[in-house]
């Protein structure tokens, strides 16, 4: 199989939009999943939390398949990979 490529979002989108293909978007998700997760590696500064809300920041301790465990200052936290974005 092709490696998924992101580069031109305008292709995704009416690939995304063509009801034909409707089929395939668990396909499609889950290969932004796996994308996602190949980003992050044992040893990151990450942080995490709700949108509005308290965010997290700690460091990647393990990579299981499809979640992370956060080291933050002590306490572990198990949290997916679409919630985890790195800190600066």
């Amino acid at each position: 199989m092709k490696k998924l490529q992101f580069n031109n979002i305008d292709l995704i989108l009416d690939f995304i939009k063509n009801p034909e293909h409707k089929g395939c978007l668990d396909l499609l998700e889950c290969a932004i999943a796996d994308a996602k997760k190949d980003s992050f590696n044992i040893g990151d500064k990450v942080s995490f939390g709700r949108p509005n809300g308290r965010k997290h920041i700690g460091i990647v301790e393990k990579i299981n398949i499809s979640k992370a465990v956060v080291n933050c200052n002590g306490s572990k936290w198990r949290v997916p990979f679409s919630m985890i974005k790195e800190a600066a």
